[in-house]
């Protein structure tokens, strides 16, 4: 781990902010929701990414968007379950140490880039990676909580 983490740009630069315009389209910020949600964030991205790639301004289809966060989101699912395969016992991102969530979004970045081809890597502070994980983690509480309501329920 600590010889990933001593190298976190050795990818290339990072440049892309992490909310990009095309994320605030139709975007109403309110007292306590200042930034858009986690899927336009990434979509963004996503769109950014493919036209840098295209070397083209011409949009990018939404279908072909949601199959690439698809597969984002796969993608993270395997780096989740390397995680419990090491023995990470935390279930939310704040429960890791900086340490480990910086050596955990550097693999999702390194798997993405490897798979899809797509230079998330290239995100300022990983955030993309590190917002994927986040989200992961969050299901997952989410999912065992209903199934735990629904359990009692049942009971």
């Amino acid at each position: 781990m600590a010889r990933v983490n001593a190298f976190p740009n050795h990818m290339g630069a990072r440049s892309i902010v992490a909310t990009l315009p095309e994320a605030l389209i139709g975007f109403q910020a309110t007292r306590t929701n200042r930034t858009p949600s986690a899927t336009a964030r990434i979509d963004a991205l996503i769109s950014f990414l493919l036209k840098s790639r295209a070397g083209s301004a011409e949009e990018i289809s939404l279908a072909v968007v949601k199959t690439e966060r698809l597969q984002l989101r796969s993608i993270t699912r395997l780096v989740r379950g390397e995680m419990i395969m090491q023995g990470v016992k935390a279930t939310s991102w704040g429960e890791l140490s900086a340490a480990e969530q910086l050596y955990y979004s550097l693999r999702l970045e390194e798997e993405v880039n490897k798979q899809l081809q797509l230079p998330i890597y290239k995100c300022n502070k990983q955030w993309a990676a590190k917002l994927l994980l986040q989200e992961k983690m969050k299901g997952e509480r989410q999912c065992k909580k209903r199934r735990e309501e629904k359990a009692t329920e049942q009971n």
